[in-house]
């Protein structure tokens, strides 16, 4: 399970995502939808670290790959110094904490106990994202393959590189995915040689080749000429029906309605509604929603 709690990540004092919560239980296809600049890529960048949330946590299979955030903890909110000067003031234990967390009232130093409280709670949860990456595969919008290097050797670079696999068996699980895709023949060519669609397809099967638990897509067919779109969420689709464990940023509705457990409607930075794709495409519940809908659809 990925579990995002209560995400925030601003560039710069630009807020691009405000208070994120959401779970992706294994087996689950969410799909992410909402118009551009709303946190889309951005939330699915933050589920393996490739942008650092500014405040919130990110737990992957009940390991923590960010920092501790004290406001998502009652207990270590009560062992800082400012609860208990509240409660020396008269509040309630609880009533302090509440305060805390609704006045935004952590400062830098809350004193010696709350500091080894929280580096505890971080030492006992912490898992390095390195280790987490090995779970998790990501398929960008623009391939990010590697053009000095031919196909075969993109896809053994990482389980070879990483000790998981020696290249003999790098390579035959490599061969394996690409006559699954039907692209058996370009081992040995390089990606500047192949059609937008192939180097995608690559791309997603160079994912698994690390044998991932997850797999996150990030508009993989954005960058794609329309007539080579089909082949992408072909694949994509073969791969779902495996029971892969998904989360999907894309501006293909059919797909989304199709191949999605759950949807997710963002905007502004939010999760503005969430449901089944019957839910979100045939009963959308918000305005901001059904204006979306009647642009795309």
């Amino acid at each position: 399970m990925i579990a995002v709690k209560n995400l925030y990540k601003n560039f710069g004092k630009t807020p691009v995502l405000k208070a994120v919560s959401t779970t992706v239980e294994k087996g689950e296809k969410v799909v992410i939808i909402g118009p551009s600049g709303s946190g889309k890529s951005t939330l699915l960048r933050c589920m393996n670290l490739l942008e650092d949330p500014t405040y919130g946590e990110v737990w992957v299979d009940g390991k923590l790959i960010t920092p501790v955030d004290p406001y998502l903890h009652p207990d270590l909110i009560a062992l800082s110094s400012t609860c208990r000067r509240l409660c020396a003031e008269g509040m309630t234990e609880e009533d302090a904490v509440a305060r805390i967390k609704r006045e935004d009232l952590l400062r830098k130093f809350e004193g010696a106990a709350f500091r080894k409280a929280v580096r505890s709670r971080y030492k006992e949860n912490y898992l390095d994202i390195n280790l987490v990456r090995r779970k998790i595969g990501m398929v960008f919008q623009h391939f990010n393959l590697f053009n000095n290097k031919t196909v075969l050797d993109n896809m053994t670079l990482a389980p070879v590189t990483l000790k998981l696999k020696t290249k003999a068996e790098a390579e035959e699980r490599a061969y394996a995915l690409l006559r699954r895709i039907g692209l058996e023949d370009k081992a040995n060519v390089y990606p500047s040689t192949l059609s937008g669609g192939q180097k995608q397809r690559i791309a997603i099967v160079r994912a698994l080749a690390m044998e991932p638990e997850y797999m996150l897509f990030d508009e993989p067919t954005s960058a794609l000429d329309p007539e080579m779109v089909g082949e992408v969420l072909e694949l994509m689709k073969e791969l779902a029906d495996t029971g892969m464990t998904m989360v999907i940023v894309t501006h293909e509705m059919g797909f989304a309605r199709e191949v999605g457990t759950r949807v997710l409607f963002m905007a502004d930075g939010a999760i503005a509604e969430e449901g089944t794709p019957d839910e979100i495409f045939s009963a959308p519940e918000s305005p901001r929603l059904r204006e979306f809908l009647s642009k795309v659809l």
